[in-house]
């Protein structure tokens, strides 16, 4: 009871009378009491110790976009609320977005993770992003979700020559044509970056002798190991002779559940093995990932060298803070998605580069870790109030003086389920009739408008730290509404068996 009570507070909590902006608003969105430099193109400042976007006018902006506007699997809104009109729906998604009080787009237009299909008309979602002059980032895919790869296709030799032309390839298809494009606020790499990282490892150490990526993560482990092989034998239950016969036809194997076991918790590892396994495993994605972020950078500075590199959207158990260290010489912006906010911070201070949550997993899908026994991905369930978490992480997020925006994991309209392999039934904003859900959207907007009245006051480490806590205390109500009501259906299904 005490728990029902504690999330019927908080939703009553909810402000829905709606926050106006006061500050004046420059072309782009840039509060223009928030002076920057003015460079004809976003990029960032840090501005009386807050990191800022700066618009091409030279205004701080804060950027609040969500992750899903335009997908395949929104095919039902597209067929049914515009008439089977793909250029109506885009004009009108964006119209809507601006109505939520979502100024931006991380994703841009489209990612090829949610249009593996292709149904999504690429030109003609460019240009109509252009012409309603929304802000807007650019997918170049140079890191594949598993569901754009096909079937049957392994992880990419990073290290190959066959990659480094991939890479030059698709950089050479979209950035000339973006090169001086005011409202575009940068390239990224991916959705889902390196997800699964043991598959990444196991891929490419799998290859055959000789391959330029298996034998450089050999060479970085015999160099950890000091030419030492009876060492690394002792770690990976192996038998080599040497590093030369590890070379020639073996190779080492990390363990296919390591998606969960979060590398950036290596120091928690109690066992000794595992845990300089897990280090090992730290070094060599890190190799991967820097390379990737290398070659990006290189290629896509000979056509722009103005507009930011956001690099890959990456899931919160992907990367340690070691390798966000490495690859921060090759970003303007870290786009962490899903993570506790509060581990960015000392990052971002000790390399000198701002966060954008690229992710942020309480838009209103993937109910998950509010969950004890896990469950199906999809939509966090109705009983599960979403306007909470929502209220809760606005006012987080707009406070962390490291984060110069959020892209929230939302759909604009439901994503039907009919769309196979990748099926999921996640409701939007709208129904696919275009109907609007009032109070998922009276709250977005609401608190959206909040977040740009109050980013220009962020909060101390110690009130930050507060609001996790108050942010954790949420969560734990929420699993353990969702764990009775596991019990009680599975006691119910036991009745009928």
């Amino acid at each position: 009871m005490k728990t029902n009570v504690l999330i019927l507070s908080l939703v009553l909590l909810l402000n829905f009378e709606g926050l106006a902006n006061g500050n004046k608003l420059d072309a782009y969105g840039g509060f223009k009491n928030v002076f920057g430099k003015k460079t004809g193109f976003f990029h960032t400042e840090k501005i009386d110790g807050r990191w800022w976007l700066i618009t091409p006018e030279g205004h701080g902006f804060f950027g609040i976009g969500i992750s899903n506007p335009f997908t395949h699997f929104s095919q039902g809104a597209v067929i049914f609320g515009y008439g089977n009109n793909q250029e109506a729906w885009l004009r009108d998604g964006i119209k809507k977005m601006r109505e939520l009080g979502y100024n931006c787009a991380w994703s841009g237009p489209y990612s090829t993770e949610r249009n593996f299909k292709g149904y999504v008309d690429l030109e003609l979602a460019r240009r109509v992003y252009r012409e309603e002059k929304i802000p807007h980032g650019l997918h170049i895919p140079l890191i594949l979700h598993p569901v754009e790869r096909p079937v049957g296709t392994i992880r990419p030799d990073v290290f190959s020559d066959e990659y480094k032309a991939y890479v030059k390839t698709e950089v050479e298809k979209l950035v000339p044509q973006y090169a001086d494009e005011p409202l575009l606020l940068g390239y990224y790499y991916g959705f889902g970056c390196f997800i699964f990282i043991y598959d990444w490892l196991n891929e490419t150490l799998g290859r055959k002798p000789g391959s330029p990526g298996r034998e450089h993560l050999l060479n970085i482990l015999e160099g950890r190991y000091k030419g030492d092989i009876q060492a690394l034998n002792s770690v990976y239950n192996t038998d080599f002779e040497s590093f030369e016969i590890l070379q020639q036809s073996g190779t080492v194997t990390y363990p296919l559940n390591w998606q969960v076991d979060r590398l950036y918790e290596i120091q928690n590892e109690p066992d000794r093995e595992k845990r300089k396994m897990m280090a090992d495993a730290e070094a060599l994605l890190g190799e991967i990932v820097e390379q990737i972020y290398k070659l990006a950078e290189v290629e896509i500075r000979k056509y722009d060298q103005n507009h930011m590199l956001l690099g890959g959207f990456v899931k919160d158990y992907t990367f340690t803070d070691g390798i966000w260290k490495k690859l921060a010489p090759y970003v303007d912006v870290l786009t962490p998605q899903e993570r506790e906010m509060n581990f960015i911070h000392p990052i971002v201070e000790s390399t000198g580069v701002p966060a954008m949550l690229s992710d942020q997993e309480y838009g209103n899908v993937y109910p998950l870790p509010v969950q004890t026994r896990g469950g199906a991905w999809g939509a966090i369930p109705d009983y599960i109030d979403r306007r909470v978490f929502y209220d809760l992480l606005g006012d987080r997020i707009a406070k962390e003086p490291g984060y110069i925006g959020v892209s929230f994991c939302a759909c604009l309209f439901d994503n039907s389920n009919w769309v196979k392999p990748y099926e999921r039934g996640q409701p939007g904003f709208f129904t696919v009739d275009g109907i609007p859900r009032h109070d998922l959207c009276d709250a977005a907007s609401t608190v959206n408008a909040r977040m740009l009245d109050t980013v220009n006051t962020p909060l101390d480490r110690r009130s930050l730290d507060r609001m996790d806590e108050h942010i954790h205390k949420t969560r734990e109500a929420y699993q353990l509404v969702m764990s009775r009501r596991y019990d009680y259906l599975e006691k119910e299904k036991k009745k009928h068996d």
